[in-house]
């Protein structure tokens, strides 16, 4: 577009200019009120979910607890911000305790102590498999243990220390019960590694008759590690208990703890000391039966009936000419079948056929016999 240079053209000129310039701005003004206004989040605060199934029982004058270790946060996603477990425990009289109903979170803070602070650092050390396992060790007598009730509530901190509150409570009221057995002594046989023990005569604080539900059985192959689940499923009611389940060959270390209370719920006492037992199979399997010697054509067939050990390997057979000392192996090799053919035996002579069952060590069953002549 020309403009004359007049004064006039100078002043549409500028005029111009500034109506475009102005649109530009009403028209961007326009498309600024017509943008979607957002208003801004605050940052999601991940809070682990709290325990749910919180456990507790007492072992020997202390008290466990057993809980999960959280996997999820209150908002369904991974929990990877658990900081800090804190144990807490309630005393109440045992006399005058109160219900057994949880008491509110505002309740329970106000009147509980702090047993255990455990910072993420040191979580292996508690952690068995999923779970939490926590000994509470009072330092108190035991005449103070027994007369009081405790409750319990555990509380996971995020790294931000917040929470999303406790697990559920539970309460115990210990018991006196006796401590472990003593004189473990163990025999091992062909099918169990058989334990006796002596009973406890009294209880932890000397109080009498003992408290004696049963016994708890644990097996390890390490001396320093024993299992957290015992071997029976029932409490034994004896003082002996046959392992049925072990293996040759073996070092293994049992401990047997005193069962006081299954409803306490459940009161037992730490593991004796562990007994060592090495199993070696040193018992010869049950012999074959019914050796038979058949004469075939020149031949003798022989032919028996299965050892009825679970751990035979085959059997060995022996020849021996009726009036000589020396006896020969029908077959080097140990025989795996139940009859072999003897085509070395000659013609007008007696000979006397001996077997024996031999198992996966090497030991070998009494000698069965018989005795046959070829004419």
């Amino acid at each position: 577009m020309r403009f004359t240079r007049n004064r006039s053209g100078r002043w549409k000129a500028q005029f111009v200019r500034s109506y475009a310039l102005g649109l530009g701005l009403l028209v961007a003004a326009s498309g600024a009120g017509c943008a979607k206004i957002v208003e801004p989040k605050p940052p999601e605060i991940l809070l682990p979910k709290p325990a749910a199934d919180l456990a507790v029982r007492q072992l020997s004058d202390s008290v466990v607890l057993t809980f999960s270790n959280p996997t999820q946060n209150t908002n369904g996603s991974p929990a990877t911000t658990l900081k800090t477990v804190e144990v807490f425990r309630l005393t109440e009289d045992a006399q005058t305790a109160g219900s057994a109903r949880p008491l509110s979170e505002e309740q329970f803070l106000k009147q509980a102590v702090s047993v255990l602070s455990l910072p993420s650092s040191a979580f292996s050390g508690y952690l068995r498999g999923t779970a939490f396992v926590i000994r509470d060790k009072f330092q108190s007598p035991p005449a103070a243990i027994y007369s009081h009730t405790f409750r319990y509530a555990v509380r996971f901190m995020n790294n931000k220390k917040r929470t999303a509150g406790l697990s559920n409570q539970m309460r115990i009221a210990p018991i006196p019960i006796p401590g472990p057995p003593e004189g473990i002594v163990a025999k091992v046989s062909q099918d169990a590694v058989t334990l006796n023990w002596i009973a406890p005569v009294e209880n932890m604080d000397a109080s009498k008759p003992p408290r004696i539900v049963g016994y708890n059985i644990y097996r390890s192959e390490e001396p320093d590690s024993l299992p957290p689940a015992p071997m029976n499923h029932d409490p034994v009611q004896k003082p002996e208990f046959e392992d049925r389940s072990f293996q040759f060959d073996k070092t293994y270390y049992y401990a047997v703890s005193t069962i006081g209370s299954v409803q306490n719920p459940h009161a037992e006492s730490i593991p004796s000391k562990p007994r060592q037992v090495v199993t070696l199979d040193v018992f010869p399997p049950a012999p074959p039966g019914d050796l038979s010697a058949i004469l075939e054509g020149g031949n003798v067939l022989l032919l028996w009936t299965p050892s009825p050990s679970a751990d035979v390997a085959g059997y060995r057979l022996y020849r021996q000419e009726k009036g000589t000392a020396a006896r020969q192996l029908v077959q080097k090799e140990l025989i795996k079948g139940l009859s072999i053919r003897d085509t070395a035996a000659e013609p007008g002579k007696s000979y006397e056929y001996s077997i024996q069952a031999v198992d996966t060590h090497g030991n070998e069953s009494t000698v069965v016999q018989t005795e046959v002549e070829i004419r």
